[in-house]
């Protein structure tokens, strides 16, 4: 947490470098608010490599061609066909290059098909302490019974995930290690837990919504870590 704090610290003091350099005529004819831009962008892409997130590598990169396609000479190109081939870029690498140790499995699966939408997998079994669940390309509602509930690792993308912790006990605290790409992410969570949030967001972010007074020390503590591309979670208290 405290290195993001620190990259994106310096990609905004260069920006701000950019802006004031722009407006004293040392850029030409290039805008200042295009080379900070820039400057983002490729920050994007420097963070999404080490994690091979494709769709932080090939969205930028599209962006960016975009925003220099008369210097490229590729105006044809933009700006569908160029944000085409990153959507079905990002969707290919992605399938092709999936993190095994995010995928979920169950032998027991148990769909509940009352008054929920046909098309939206629900999965209510018994868990262990250790939870995983992964969407592509759909929508699932997950419930984890858990009487020791520890961990949950969700991987999310291009799709929506609905998570219920009313049903999990948690001794001190649990973790909830996300990943969501192009997609929304809710967790109803009950009001008497804390939650600590250090998600790292590029173009997305995090909402509460109904959040509860807690005034227990000894309050369940739920910590939300991973990465969100072009996504959202909103946390809902229940």
């Amino acid at each position: 947490m405290q290195k993001n704090r620190l990259f994106w610290g310096i990609m905004f003091l260069l920006a701000a470098a950019f802006v004031i350099i722009g407006k004293l005529g040392y850029l030409g004819s290039f805008s200042p608010f295009s080379l900070v831009f820039t400057v983002f962008m490729l920050a994007i892409i420097v963070k999404s490599i080490p994690r091979l997130n494709f769709s932080g590598i090939l969205f930028p990169i599209a962006f960016l061609c975009i925003t220099y396609d008369k210097v490229l000479g590729i105006e044809s190109l933009t700006p569908w066909t160029v944000l085409a081939v990153a959507l079905l870029g990002s969707i290919g690498l992605s399938l092709l290059f999936h993190k095994k140790n995010h995928y979920w499995y169950n032998h027991h699966h148990k769909y509940n098909s009352f008054n929920q939408d046909p098309r939206v997998e629900v999965i209510d079994a018994e868990d262990n302490d250790h939870v995983k669940q992964s969407t592509t390309f759909g929508a699932s509602t997950k419930y984890i019974n858990s009487d020791n509930f520890k961990q949950a690792d969700l991987d999310c993308s291009f799709g929506s995930i609905q998570v219920y912790f009313n049903k999990a006990h948690v001794e001190t605290e649990a973790i909830v290690q996300i990943s969501g790409n192009f997609c929304g992410i809710e967790l109803y969570v009950p009001k008497e837990w804390r939650v600590e949030n250090e998600i790292e967001s590029v173009v997305g972010g995090v909402s509460e919504k109904g959040r509860g007074f807690v005034t227990s020390d000894t309050a369940p503590v739920l910590k939300l870590v991973g990465e969100l591309n072009f996504a959202g979670v909103e946390i809902i208290y229940i």
